[in-house]
């Protein structure tokens, strides 16, 4: 069954009134997908809002489960963040947030005026040079952290994400969700510069696999993300996005595109076995876990090579920036 973006974007507004006439709301507006227009992606569909509060937000994350197909993704944030709109026009996330959202409540007009600063020549080729310099000084930050890390597969993931959206906000627009490889992938095409994706993949161990059973991978993953579900707090760990996630795997390898599920699974199958308190290399009961590492050479004793790659991804991104900068006069 599919459900209307318009239906989608009225149950955002409705819930940015309803907090604004209840707390201390004082802005609310829409991102992500619904607020781009694509398509909903594997039946399910997540509503990004964002809130602005006008004190200390009560959380920084919220999940609120509106259907089977349907939840709401609520980012909290304070209205201290918003205060020097110019400056978000080059913040890496931020920026992109505030270019071009859906407005659903702003009484006061204060988001109106933290987006036109930022939102002010969003696109000049300066402003897009520090962003894409801001990702790759955040992935280099991540994989200096790699050899201490107690949670290596999220740091070295969380770095080679950002490593590669260095690159890809060239475009204009960070990646992120679940189709950030296919979105990886036109970014690649629009530069004309395939070692982005095929780099990102790369790194994540795609040339590696080999006999890869995908629904048995992915009903491991199910089991895990399960465990920890009934367990845990962690709003990303709401039953709600268990369906969301593993919809969206199964439309990406019925498309072809298995490989594009990598990112995502292996970040959310490792938050799962955090919450669970269990080790990254627990043998069981978790083995399909271990297993995969192994096939994709992310096990402990090839780590090390892996982060040799990792930085040489990062240096060749790096000149690719430079050289994007010097023709577009940044």
């Amino acid at each position: 069954m599919r459900i209307s973006r318009e239906l989608l974007i009225d149950l955002a507004r409705r819930e940015a009134e309803r907090r604004g006439a209840e707390n201390d709301v004082l802005s609310g507006y829409l991102i992500g997908s619904v607020a781009r227009g694509e398509p909903q992606f594997g039946d399910s569909a997540d509503i990004d809002l964002v809130l602005i509060h006008k004190s200390s937000p009560p959380a920084a994350r919220e999940m609120i489960s509106l259907s089977q197909q349907v939840h709401l993704d609520i980012a909290h944030h304070g209205q201290d963040l918003y205060l020097k709109p110019s400056a978000l026009r080059v913040h890496p996330w931020l920026g992109p947030s505030l270019c071009e959202p859906i407005f659903l409540y702003d009484p006061e007009h204060f988001l109106e005026w933290a987006q036109a600063g930022a939102r002010g020549q969003y696109y000049r080729a300066d402003h897009t040079h520090t962003r894409a310099r801001a990702f790759l000084d955040r992935a280099r930050q991540t994989t200096s952290l790699l050899p201490v890390s107690s949670r290596w597969v999220r740091t070295y993931c969380r770095a080679v994400l950002e490593a590669a959206n260095a690159v890809a906000c060239l475009t204009g627009f960070p990646v992120a969700g679940r189709r950030l490889s296919l979105q990886l992938s036109e970014a690649a095409q629009s530069l004309e510069y395939p070692d982005l994706y095929g780099g990102f993949l790369q790194l994540l161990g795609s040339d590696s696999l080999q006999d890869w059973s995908i629904p048995e991978t992915l009903s491991a993953w199910a089991r895990t993300f399960d465990e920890a579900s009934n367990i845990s707090s962690d709003p990303l760990l709401s039953s709600c996005r268990r369906d969301y996630y593993l919809n969206a795997f199964q439309v990406l390898a019925e498309m072809g595109e298995a490989k594009a599920i990598l990112w995502p699974m292996i970040t959310t199958w490792e938050q799962a076995l955090h919450a669970l308190n269990q080790p990254e290399n627990l043998e069981q009961p978790h083995s399909g876990w271990m297993r995969l590492l192994e096939d994709l050479g992310l096990s402990s004793e090839r780590r090390s090579a892996k982060m040799d790659d990792l930085e040489q991804y990062l240096d060749r991104n790096e000149a690719l920036i430079e050289v994007w900068a010097e023709r577009s006069g940044a």
